[in-house]
């Protein structure tokens, strides 16, 4: 039986979109020579899922906590659903909830006396409790102590503690770290879930595949600055990663060498067996397979190119991956 998640609580009368707004946020922390946030600013319409992707240091959860209210910002301005948090941990905690990594559960209590606590710390109403339960599925573990609770639980228990706050913008650091594969999945689609019943996710990750397949819209973050897709593109949809090239890939580069003279110039190659062109018709892409089948030239895919930003995101993270350790030379003598 499929089950209704917590409803947020209700928002401020004034509130229109966007959910969230981040006004020129800049954070620099005491003996830093660089700023952990530079000037950033971005808009959340109520209902999504931003992705926030990153390497280790990037800023994400800098910045996550500068929403939550926990951390004043140096500069800038944050809202949500049109009220001011900036800095204001208090009146934040009403329409923010943040699921920290890590996650710091106090893992010396039973899963229930662990939501109770935060239903009452939170003020939640009654029947709220309960509504976290059934959406996250912890009923079977209620009477485990937290820390015999395995990793995927731990983590469902952390996001339980945030729902009951009845925040309607979600703060998720890193929320499927350390998970097994199954485990990803199931906490994977309960955002998808949250989403759908009308809440507004902020999730943050380094792995790009999870986050792709979950969010609206999708953002890199590099040294506390956004990287951006292309010049004046910071954040994007999988709409904006379509090009209007194509792709075809072939059994063997000497297909692709054949190929290659038949379709529409410029024809670019991606790969050995990996052609990239622009049809002359972009409405009939496929016409121009005419020539090649009629060559009798085999073909493995044909599909819309991508901005390849797979290799974005690589070249961001080995750009801020320190260097390799050398270790020390052997001493002399040694064999």
């Amino acid at each position: 039986m499929a089950m209704t998640p917590p409803a947020p609580s209700p928002a401020p009368a004034s509130a229109a979109p966007p959910a969230l707004t981040v006004i020129g946020v800049t954070m620099r922390f005491p003996r830093t020579s660089a700023p952990a946030l530079d000037d950033l600013s971005l808009q959340v319409p109520a209902g999504q899922i931003f992705g926030l992707v990153g390497p280790n240091g990037a800023g994400k959860s800098t910045l996550l906590r500068v929403i939550a209210g926990l951390l004043p910002p140096t500069s800038g301005t944050v809202r949500v659903h049109g009220t001011d948090i900036t800095g204001a941990p208090a009146r934040a905690a009403h329409l923010a909830g943040l699921m920290p990594d890590p996650l710091g559960v106090y893992s010396d209590l039973s899963a229930a006396e662990y939501l109770r606590f935060f239903a009452r710390l939170f003020r939640a109403p009654r029947g709220r409790t309960d509504e976290v339960i059934a959406t996250l599925g912890l009923g079977p573990w209620l009477d485990r102590e937290v820390e015999t609770l395995s990793a995927g639980w731990q983590r469902r228990l952390a996001l339980g503690r945030t729902l009951l706050s009845g925040a309607p913008l979600l703060l998720l650091d890193e929320p499927a770290a350390g998970l097994d594969v199954a485990a990803r999945a199931d906490l994977l689609q309960t955002i998808r879930t949250l989403a759908a019943a009308g809440r507004t996710l902020v999730v943050s990750s380094h792995i790009l595949p999870e986050l792709r397949s979950i969010a609206d819209r999708l953002a890199i973050l590099d040294r506390g600055r956004w990287h951006p897709l292309r010049p004046g593109l910071d954040s994007f949809s999988e709409a904006d990663l379509a090009t209007a090239d194509w792709h075809l890939r072939f059994p063997a580069p000497s297909d692709a060498d054949r190929a290659a003279p038949l379709l529409p110039a410029p024809v670019h190659r991606d790969a050995p067996d990996l052609l990239r062109f622009t049809p002359a018709d972009p409405a009939r892409p496929s016409d121009a397979l005419s020539p090649l089948l009629a060559a009798s030239i085999p073909i493995l895919e044909f599909r819309r190119a991508e901005t390849d930003i797979d290799r974005l995101v690589l070249s961001v993270f080995r750009e801020t991956a320190p260097p390799p350790a050398v270790p020390p030379p052997l001493p002399k003598g040694h064999p």
